[in-house]
C-alpha cells in the first residue's frame, strides 16, 4: 500500500462524492422543476431513487470488500457512478433522469462502506476519533458545497452539475488505480450472508444504526422542505447558500469532534451532538425569515457532524472481523433513512408546512437520546 497521507486523502475525497452527488439536487429543484415540466413530488422522488438503491446494495458491498479486497469494491463504485453521471447529464425525459439517479445510487453504495473500513485496517483506535473527524468534516464538505454548486451551476445550466460529478468520480477511479495496491481476499461469495447475520446480530451495532438513519431522515427532510418553501421569495444561489451553511459548520465542528471521540469518550460526544441538534429545531421554530434561518441550520451542521463522528467511530469498532460487513449494513440503514425522507415526510409538509418538519425533527432527537442510554449499556 501506498504512502497513508496519500491514501487517506483519496478517502476523504472518496467519501465527499456520495452526499455531494446527492444534495446537489436540493438547490436544482427549481430548474428540474421547470425543465422536466414536473412538480416536487417528482423530484423528490429523484432523490429517494438515489438513495434506495445506494442503501439497498450498501447491504452487501461492505461484506463483498471484506471478501473480494477493497480496491475492485472501490472502482466498480466509483466508475460506475461516473457513467451514470453522464447519463444524468443526457437526461431529456424524467424517467431517463430518474433511471439514472437510480444508477449512481448503486455505484455510490460500493463507496462510502469501503472507506470506512479501510480507515478501520489501516488506523489504531488512539487515532481513529481524529480520522473520523476528516471523514466527518469531507462528508459535510460534500453537503455543503453540493447545493451551493448546484444553485451556481443551475444559473448556467442544470447539467454542469452531472457533467462535473461525471470527470470527478471518474478521476478520483483513476487515482485509485495508481495509489490503492490490490488487496488479498478473505473468503469466498458464499461467506457473504453469514458475515452479514453475524453484524446484524450485534445489539449495540443496530442500535448504533437506528440512530444514523434517524439522524439523515431529520436532515434531509429539513433541507428538501426549507428549499421548496423558500423558492417563493428567495433565488436558487441563495437557497444553496443557506443550505451550505449546514456543511460549512460541520467541516468546523469535526476536528473537534474528533478529537473529543478520542479524548473525553465515544458515548459522551454522542450525547453532546445529540443534544446540540436538540437545540437547533427548537431554534428553528419561532424563525421565518430567509436570513433568521442561517443560526439554526448551522448549530443543526454542528451537531450532526458531532453525532456521526462518535457513532462512525464505535461503527467500525462494533465488528472489528467484518469491517467491510458493518460499515455496509450501517450505511444501508442510514440513507435509507436519508432516502425515504422527503416522500416520508411530504404528508407531513402539505398539511402543517415546514414548521410540521420541525416539530418530527425535535421528536426523532429526543428518539435518539433514549436510544443512546441503551447503548451505554453495550459499549465499555
Amino acid at each position: 500500500m501506498r504512502s497513508r497521507k496519500y491514501l487517506l486523502i483519496l478517502l476523504y475525497f472518496s467519501v465527499f462524492l456520495g452526499p455531494f452527488g446527492g444534495n446537489t439536487v436540493l438547490a436544482l429543484i427549481p430548474s428540474l422543476e421547470r425543465f422536466f415540466n414536473v412538480d416536487i413530488s417528482f423530484i423528490a422522488a429523484s432523490i429517494t431513487l438515489y438513495m434506495i438503491p445506494f442503501a439497498f446494495f450498501q447491504i452487501f458491498s461492505g461484506a463483498l470488500s471484506d471478501i473480494y479486497g477493497r480496491r475492485r469494491i472501490i472502482l466498480f463504485g466509483l466508475f460506475t457512478f461516473s457513467i451514470a453521471s453522464l447519463f444524468c447529464a443526457s437526461s431529456d425525459r424524467i424517467w431517463f433522469f430518474l433511471t439514472a439517479r437510480a444508477l449512481q445510487g448503486l455505484g455510490s453504495a460500493f463507496i462510502s462502506p469501503t472507506v470506512m473500513a479501510m480507515i478501520g485496517d489501516i488506523f489504531p483506535y488512539s487515532e481513529r476519533g481524529r480520522i473520523m473527524g476528516g471523514y466527518g468534516a469531507s462528508t459535510t464538505a460534500g453537503i455543503a458545497l453540493g447545493p451551493l454548486a448546484g444553485g451556481f451551476l443551475a444559473m448556467i445550466d442544470w447539467r454542469l452539475v452531472f457533467v462535473m460529478l461525471f470527470i470527478f468520480s471518474g478521476l478520483l477511479g483513476s487515482s485509485y488505480l495508481i495509489y490503492l495496491d490490490e488487496s488479498g481476499t478473505d473468503g469466498e461469495l458464499r461467506d457473504l450472508t453469514g458475515r452479514i447475520r453475524a453484524v446484524i446480530g450485534k445489539r449495540e451495532f443496530l442500535l448504533l444504526s437506528v440512530i444514523g438513519t434517524l439522524v439523515f431522515f431529520g436532515n434531509i427532510a429539513t433541507m428538501t422542505f426549507l428549499s421548496d418553501t423558500l423558492k417563493v421569495s428567495v433565488s436558487e444561489d441563495k437557497i444553496g447558500i443557506l443550505l451550505s451553511t449546514f456543511g460549512f459548520l460541520g467541516i468546523v465542528t469535526a476536528p473537534v469532534a474528533g478529537y473529543l471521540t478520542d479524548f473525553i469518550g465515544r458515548k459522551q460526544t454522542l450525547v453532546g451532538g445529540l443534544m446540540i441538534m436538540l437545540a437547533s429545531f427548537l431554534i428553528f421554530l419561532p424563525v421565518n425569515s430567509y436570513t433568521s434561518f442561517f443560526i439554526p441550520i448551522a448549530v443543526m451542521g454542528a451537531g450532526s457532524t458531532t453525532v456521526f463522528t462518535s457513532v462512525n467511530t464505535m461503527i467500525i469498532e462494533s465488528v472489528p472481523g467484518s469491517r467491510g460487513a458493518a460499515s455496509s449494513i450501517y450505511n444501508s440503514f442510514r440513507f435509507l433513512g436519508y432516502g425515504v425522507a422527503p416522500l416520508a415526510t411530504l404528508p407531513v409538509y402539505l398539511r402543517f408546512g415546514i414548521d410540521g418538519i420541525f416539530i418530527c425533527c425535535i421528536w426523532i432527537v429526543l428518539t435518539n437520546i433514549m436510544i443512546a442510554k441503551r447503548i451505554f449499556r453495550y459499549y465499555p
